[in-house]
């Protein structure tokens, strides 16, 4: 899988979330230049050590390709690259994967909760709840691309991070 990639946009220094670039064991197994493998948290770290180690893992890479999608916030078309590829050796045959990584909580609708009378509050409610709408606009596109493409998009939470996979 070959694409146009977000590698233009590198990692940045001052992100509240550990960035950098992936120096991978197997590099034969990474699809493009193993030298610019970019995760953008702790998380993508882990997945992509996840890639890297698992001899399952077949062939993968990270921000693999563009995904038009529209943004119900801006109604203006966008583009979302989804954090990594992934083909998966399974017992009936070679999977192949669009995978984002999420924390659980953020694939949840965002409630108003009691007692929000701060702006600071209501600032923080509103945040979320764009982050909310554009993501759901981002996998739904990120679905239909898959589909269209005979590939599988999932979301990778914690639940598979830290309990599936080892340090």
């Amino acid at each position: 899988m070959r694409a146009k990639t977000n590698k233009t946009n590198p990692p940045h220094k001052r992100s509240r979330f550990r960035q950098g670039y992936f120096v991978p064991g197997y590099p034969e197994k990474y699809i493009g230049d193993p030298s610019k493998i970019i995760y953008r948290s702790s998380w993508e770290y882990r997945f992509c050590k996840y890639c890297d180690t698992t001899p399952e893992v077949l062939s993968w890479s990270s921000e693999p390709v563009p995904i038009p999608y529209i943004s119900p916030i801006d109604n203006r078309e966008h583009s979302y690259f989804v954090d990594f590829y992934m083909k998966l050796q399974k017992p009936d045959g070679p999977v192949e994967y669009l995978v984002e990584i999420k924390p659980s909580k953020s694939l949840k609708q965002p409630s108003m909760k009691e007692g929000l009378t701060t702006i600071k509050r209501l600032k923080e409610y509103n945040k979320m709840a764009a982050d909310w709408l554009i993501n759901r606009a981002k996998f739904k596109a990120a679905q239909e691309f898959a589909r269209l493409n005979n590939k599988n998009f999932i979301i990778v939470t914690e639940e598979f991070l830290f309990k599936r996979v080892n340090s």
